[in-house]
Parts: C-alpha cells; structure tokens; sequence
C-alpha cells in the first residue's frame, strides 16, 4: 500500500505461471476499471467448510511422528458478521488497490477474518464473499451474473479437459501437450507446473512469454475483456 503507483494486486502460487506477458497484463487489466477478478460459486461451496468449526489435530504416523490433520467438528458456526453469504471462491486473484484498502481497513472485512480463523481452507471463500455480497460496497465488487461466475485471473484443469501431463490431488499438473491449449486460454495465470514433472512445459512457456514480451504486440482478444459480465450493464 505505501508505494503509490500499483493500481492491481495479482496473488501468485509457486506452481503457476503466466500466460499474458507483462504488458498484456496491465491492458487487461486497464480495461477492466477497477473492478476486480474473482471466482465466485454457490452451488458447490461445500457448506460443512464454513458451517462447523475445524480443528487442527496431530495424527500419529509412524516412526512416532506426528501429522497436523484438520478435522470438522460438531460445533456449529456462528452466523457470519455483516449479513453476508458466504460465496466459495478461489485464494487467488485479482484484486484492485481500492479493494486491498477496503480489505485492510473495514471492520467487517476484519470481522469476517476472525471468524473464518476455525473455518476450512478460509482463502478460498474470504476474497469472493467480500467481492459479491454488494451491500459491503466493497470497490471492485460487483452483483454476479452467473454460478459460478465467469473470470479470468486463473486458469486450473480439474479434470474437465483432457491433461496431458500428470493429474495429482484432482488437479492436471501440465505437460509439454498442453501447451497448445494454454497457449489459446483468455485466463491470466495457468495452475499447475511442476518442474519434476515436466520441465520441458515449464521451460517452454516461460521462454515463450519472454519472447512476447520483447515484441510488445497489441492486445488481440481485447473484446473478450471488455465482454466481461462486470463491465455490461446491469
């Protein structure tokens, strides 16, 4: 917050690279005003997360060694602060300065941080239930038009598509084939690579990318962003 001149912030997982160069990134997100970029559901928001308190446990796994395990209790949640509807959503995003600020200086979002302390996996439902509650007025936040919600700050295979590379915990770690299908995503960051599994596909997009970014070519799918449903009329 203390350096003046970032208007987005892009929350990034170790396992993920981009597939926008520098400069299409801040076109992208220049054309989207302000509003911010998040993954909103309802109907699959797996409700027991954050409607019992979950406990951190150690499990004994052999060697006397012990293994932190989360596990649900019985105990039920009280309501959440601020009248909100706890939306699930993803720990990642983008996020405008606006809404960074919001974040760190409502006390509802602050409420809302404490209560999610004993919930399952918080991160995953914090940011989208600040963004879509619209009566917090947060900046970026919009109504959703759609379950889930159309946006473009990540792209994961969770089995949907075909993965060329390594499905692990339900995710498709990308192999070198999937290249070309990336290559052709609207998304701004694709999730996962791993360098053990297939360095050639992680070596191949990121000399891609830096390639891209010597040319500065204009932004050739602009219309997509400008269709997006925070930018329509209501």
């Amino acid at each position: 917050i203390k350096y003046p001149s970032w208007k987005y912030l892009l929350n990034v997982a170790n396992t993920e690279l981009p597939l926008k160069t520098n400069s299409e990134l801040v076109k992208i997100l220049t054309i989207y005003r302000g509003y911010n970029d998040i993954e909103g559901r309802w109907k699959s928001k797996n409700k027991d997360r954050t409607e019992y308190v979950w406990q951190i446990i150690d499990k004994p796994e052999g060697d006397n060694k012990q293994v932190a395990q989360l596990r649900r209790t019985n105990e039920k949640k009280t309501p959440p602060p601020g009248n909100v509807e706890i939306v699930k959503g993803s720990a990642y995003g983008a996020f405008s300065r606006a809404f960074i600020e919001f974040v760190q200086t409502s006390p509802v979002a602050k409420e809302l941080l404490d209560w999610s302390r004993d919930t399952y996996s918080p991160d995953e439902h914090y940011w989208a239930t600040l963004n879509y509650n619209t009566h917090l007025h947060s900046p970026g936040g919009y109504k959703a038009k759609s379950d889930p919600t159309n946006w473009t700050a990540r792209f994961v295979n969770w089995g949907e598509q075909n993965c060329y590379g390594r499905i692990i915990r339900g995710i498709c770690v990308f192999g070198m084939f999937d290249l070309p299908i990336l290559l052709n995503r609207h998304e701004l960051f694709a999730n996962k690579f791993h360098l053990n599994a297939d360095p050639i596909a992680y070596q191949c997009l990121e000399e891609l990318i830096l390639n891209k970014s010597k040319l500065d070519l204009p932004l050739n799918d602009a219309i997509y962003y400008r269709q997006m449903p925070f930018l329509l009329p209501s």
